[in-house]
């Protein structure tokens, strides 16, 4: 690499590059320099290397034990290091930049944030991976994001009815002693109960007499599963927290432990069981935001965040209907409360509205069904009430053409099917990402049986269907140019559900249907068909990649409006995106646009 030109691109290249894009202009040209060009085939075996590999254009498989763990693209890098246990092969015909494992190093030592990039790197991958199936648990945060920070800090000098009064000032349960900023002991609430006042000590005395000193220390970037073990161990109710450096940042009590445990998914859900009154709900649920803003900021996994905001609505909804049922009585006879869209699929994020209806067993009388009308109306208005608006299409239980008996449903869903006008297929569209939530599952099952049934044997609806897949296809122009809003509060901007998100889920269902699956979620729906060999183990991972970046870049987006004191919402303005994320997302919308022609091939003919 001699020619100037060549290594100015390579330069611009690296500079949008994690981690080199902190690095100054000169270095960045000298490593330019240093790069060594190789072309690579779809399917080659990456050998250790001590070097790192920088992809410049195609896709790279990251696999451990045989399981893909990541996909690489372009500007991503990777080492092959011999140690490591990944192994990483050339998913397309790739051109890779590579920097000699000699060059790597001195990079390292000389700058810091580079290190610790690459460092950090096996540790986010097994992150990564030990986060996919679990739950997010409030243990794993950091003791930094739950301490008090300015901790009382008070003089060895000082006497302890000093330190008793700045404590019930400060209205807090512990103060610090130190000496020039060195930590020398800690005094609690219990030191002043059993060292002072049991003893009957003179509350003049220094408060050094009756400290614990040298207490027992917690860094600031260990978890509070840490931090508890070591109070658990040592029968500590404080531990101060310090730096690096071992400079004092804050203390840690178990009250903190206690406010963090609020902000645990898993907490956060299942209190939503014991609460008494809608207002409690209300109450609860306005605190969903923020933590969704968390649990982005601790990079929980796309798909885990899906679950646990539905895992919130789902827990809702069943606590209103315990609720429904107190003030109402008990349901006069079999029902199942159902959910669709997003909610059933499991796949909920922060803006949404509610989609619902309400299968009622076929014995139900006239009284029965005016039961059930305002049962139907106090859940879903407990659900608007908690930030669930209203459908404004009243797709909801509320309305009486989604609370019906299983046969006219049976009927619905026919009518629907043998006269697919636009309107219809956008009913059915609703009604086929459907989730069973509280009351008799084996209704909901036999209903969606009944429309697989009839769906897989109907071309013309198929066809019909297929047409309002390819009505929402994603902002990409031909010449690879986002297509935007030209006007209005979204100008210049895209909708990432609606232009992202939903083509992808509506292009699964329809292969799903067609094929007589009974997986709901998306990204199950995919697996299934790959399982079923209707769609290839390429196509479907490359679909389900899609759906992931797409709905990463949704929710990064989300979390930061909430940041800004903003509501949540689902457009995008490609301009604040990195270079990278608008390739990675055109890269996306490119990979449904070919899986949408795919579908003009197979269904449109309505054969």
């Amino acid at each position: 690499m001699s020619d100037v030109a060549v290594l100015a691109e390579v330069g611009e290249f690296l500079a949008q590059c994690l981690p080199f894009d902190d690095l100054e202009r000169d270095v960045i040209a000298d490593l330019a320099g240093q790069l060594r060009v190789s072309y690579r085939r779809r399917g080659h075996h990456f050998p250790p290397d001590d070097g790192l590999s920088i992809i410049r254009s195609g896709v790279v498989d990251e696999f451990c034990d045989g399981e893909l763990v990541q996909r690489l693209e372009y500007g991503e890098s990777f080492s092959c290091a011999a140690a490591d246990p990944s192994e990483f092969v050339a998913f397309e015909d790739c051109l890779i930049y590579r920097l000699p494992g000699q060059a790597l190093d001195t990079l390292r030592r000389e700058h810091r944030h580079i290190d610790r990039y690459f460092h950090a790197g096996g540790e986010r991958r097994l992150r990564r991976a030990a986060r996919y199936s679990g739950q997010v648990s409030f243990l794993m945060q950091t003791v930094s994001a739950a301490m008090t920070c300015d901790p009382l800090q008070l003089g060895a000098d000082s006497s302890i009815r000093a330190v008793a009064q700045a404590m019930s000032q400060r209205r807090v349960s512990s103060a610090l002693i130190v000496n020039d900023g060195k930590l020398l002991g800690i005094v609690t609430d219990r030191d002043l109960r059993c060292r002072v006042l049991a003893a009957g000590i003179d509350s003049a005395t220094r408060i050094a007499e009756i400290m614990s000193p040298a207490p027992r220390c917690v860094q600031s970037d260990a978890t509070l599963f840490d931090a508890v073990l070591v109070m658990t161990n040592h029968r500590v109710h404080h531990l101060p927290v310090l730096d690096e450096q071992q400079k004092l940042l804050g203390v840690l009590s178990t009250s903190d432990v206690s406010v963090a445990r609020e902000d645990d998914p898993v907490f956060f859900v299942q209190r939503l069981s014991r609460l008494a009154t809608p207002e409690a709900l209300r109450e609860h649920v306005a605190r969903l935001p923020k933590l969704f803003q968390q649990w982005v900021s601790a990079d929980t996994p796309v798909q885990q965040l899906t679950q646990l905001t539905t895992a919130v609505s789902d827990a809702l909804t069943r606590r209103l209907i315990v609720l429904a049922q107190q003030q109402l009585g008990p349901a006069p006879c079999e029902y199942c409360w159902l959910s669709f869209g997003s909610q059933a699929r499991g796949e909920q994020l922060l803006g949404g509205d509610q989609d619902n209806g309400l299968l009622i067993a076929d014995g139900a009388s006239d009284a029965d069904m005016g039961w059930f009308a305002e049962f139907a109306d106090y859940v879903c208005r407990g659900l608007n009430d908690c930030g669930y608006d209203f459908c404004p299409g009243d797709v909801m239980a509320k309305s009486e053409k989604w609370r019906q008996r299983a046969a006219d449903w049976r009927l619905t869903v026919d009518d629907w099917m043998r006269s697919p006008s636009p309107s219809a297929v956008m009913r059915i569209s609703i009604f086929f990402d459907m989730r069973a939530i509280a009351g008799s599952h084996e209704l909901a099952a036999t209903l969606q049986q009944h429309m697989l049934a009839h769906s897989q044997r109907n071309t013309i609806f198929l066809a019909a269907l297929a047409e309002n897949v390819l009505e929402s296809s994603p902002p990409l122009g031909v010449f690879g140019r986002f297509l935007l809003e030209r006007s209005g509060a979204h100008q210049h901007e895209f909708d990432l559900k609606k232009r992202g998100v939903l083509p992808l889920v509506e292009l699964a269902r329809l292969h799903a249907l067609a094929n007589g699956l009974t997986a709901v979620n998306t990204h199950k729906r995919l697996q299934a068909l790959a399982r079923s060999g209707q769609m290839s183990l390429a196509d479907s991972r490359n679909l389900e990649d899609a759906l992931t970046l797409i709905n990463r870049i949704r929710v990064q987006h989300q979390a930061q409006q909430i940041a800004d004191a903003e509501p949540p919402d689902n457009y995008c303005d490609p301009r604040r995106l990195t270079r990278l994320q608008r390739s990675h997302l055109k890269q996306a919308f490119k990979v449904v646009h070919q899986a949408e022609e795919y579908i003009k091939l197979r269904y449109r003919a309505g054969v």
